[in-house]
């Protein structure tokens, strides 16, 4: 019996893909739940921060289902803003979940960046650039840098930059210093 290996197309990984990055969004959602008990400031970000965090993963796993067709933006009206009830609003500074959490969110932010930079991962995120803007906000509270994608097999992405340009210090250095133990404002991260 002879099997003809056929080669796989991008469409054919994201399940998995997305699977485990419900997995690692889960678990620091949990993270996020058990750390910001214990801080009594942090303690009204916890359910909104774990539902934004429980809806990237079936979001990304609708926006990678669907073609890569280019569609109109719909019109957005300005009542519908005033007619929307005021919640509580997470921190938007980048890289706030890992002021925050310290050397534990490094881990899940390590561990998304590594899959990010997965050749499959790559792949698929270039045939559906609509997922870059699902998993932005995470980016944004991990202090991961922008997702650029572009169509070639050797694309950008997340930390890596063209030749040429350099990532600021601040971004490669952030890690570093939350695991070395030193927050921010001389704060320890075990704190």
């Amino acid at each position: 019996m002879s099997f003809s290996s056929t080669p796989l197309r991008a469409t054919d990984a994201m399940p998995e893909l997305v699977r485990r990055v419900a997995l690692i969004l889960a678990a620091l959602a949990g993270l996020v739940a058990a750390r910001f008990l214990r801080r009594p400031h942090l303690a009204g970000l916890i359910v909104p921060l774990w539902h934004r965090l429980q809806r990237v993963a079936p979001r990304l796993g609708r926006v990678m289902a669907r073609p890569a067709v280019m569609r109109a933006r719909p019109v957005r009206v300005a009542t519908a803003m005033a007619t929307r009830p005021a919640g509580v609003r997470l921190p938007n500074g980048r890289g706030w979940l890992v002021r925050e959490l310290g050397y534990e969110a490094v881990a899940f932010r390590s561990q998304l960046e590594a899959l990010l930079n997965e050749p499959a991962m790559r792949a698929a995120l270039a045939a559906s650039p609509a997922a870059g803007r699902v998993l932005r906000p995470v980016f944004r509270m991990l202090g991961l840098a922008d997702l650029t994608v572009t169509k070639d097999a050797g694309a950008a992405l997340g930390g890596a930059r063209p030749e040429g340009s350099a990532a600021p210090d601040r971004d490669r250095n952030a890690g570093d210093a939350v695991a070395s133990g030193a927050g921010v404002g001389g704060k320890t991260a075990l704190a």
